[in-house]
């Protein structure tokens, strides 16, 4: 299976933007915030398949676990 070639076709991105929460709520630093994620997801992928091949072996060579802090 490592040597199984991955396929990744471009699928249609909802504009980040979309929310279930009103425009008007939206503070100003979110609004920038959604306009610059729309923009990043309307950019194309300049990464050959190479590159992806090399940061998914980094993933499942490099684990990383996230655990929550606990207190007291």
């Amino acid at each position: 299976m490592a040597n199984t070639p991955i396929v990744r076709r471009q699928q249609p991105k909802p504009p980040a933007s979309r929310s279930s929460r009103p425009p008007a709520r939206l503070r100003p630093q979110n609004r920038k915030l959604l306009k610059w994620l729309d923009s990043w997801l309307a950019t194309a992928d300049d990464r050959g398949e190479k590159w992806w091949l090399r940061f998914e072996d980094d993933l499942r060579s490099q684990r990383t676990t996230f655990r929550s802090t606990q207190t007291g």
